[in-house]
């Protein structure tokens, strides 16, 4: 949080829900809302987009028909084409954003926090308001997000 300067949470998949479980908040005077404890879309937030994409594809599919595509934002994607080469494009890159998806004036980015076999387990995700937190600013920093979550995964017990 300290060096992205934005605030930082862990979350996890809970049914078709991403949950945050830990939240450390950046030094800027103006930081997103608490989102620990609360359910969060899968398909609006840049850590269920990570969780999602690591999911096998048929688990993924059943889990967003279950759930649906609800529009949150003007800016949420409904589209199961559009998602999924989302997700594809994460998994490629090594992280997801949102750009004001769940929230207007929010904007977040999410890599995967892996256990010991090399299953992605949790998200690690940065948040803030878009003014700050630009899409351009947002791709600056992300070597900094898989850094960290590169850190957690080996405490964790993943050596790849």
């Amino acid at each position: 949080a300290e060096e992205i300067g934005e605030t930082v949470n862990i979350a996890v998949m809970q049914e078709h829900y991403a949950i945050n479980l830990y939240e450390v908040r950046g030094p800027g005077a103006v930081t997103a809302h608490n989102w620990v404890g609360e359910l969060t879309p899968l398909h609006a937030t840049s850590s269920g987009k990570i969780l999602l994409a690591h999911l096998p594809a048929r688990e993924r599919a059943a889990l967003l028909s279950e759930a649906g595509l609800k529009k949150v934002t003007q800016r949420t994607i409904t589209s199961k084409a559009k998602l999924e080469k989302n997700l594809a494009d994460a998994r490629e890159r090594g992280y997801a954003w949102t750009l004001e998806e769940l929230e207007i004036g929010l904007h977040a980015m999410a890599a995967p926090v892996r256990d010991r076999d090399g299953r992605v387990i949790a998200a690690l995700s940065a948040s803030g308001p878009s003014y700050r937190l630009t899409e351009e600013r947002l791709h600056e920093l992300s070597p900094i997000l898989l850094k960290g979550a590169e850190e957690i995964s080996h405490r964790m017990g993943y050596l790849g």
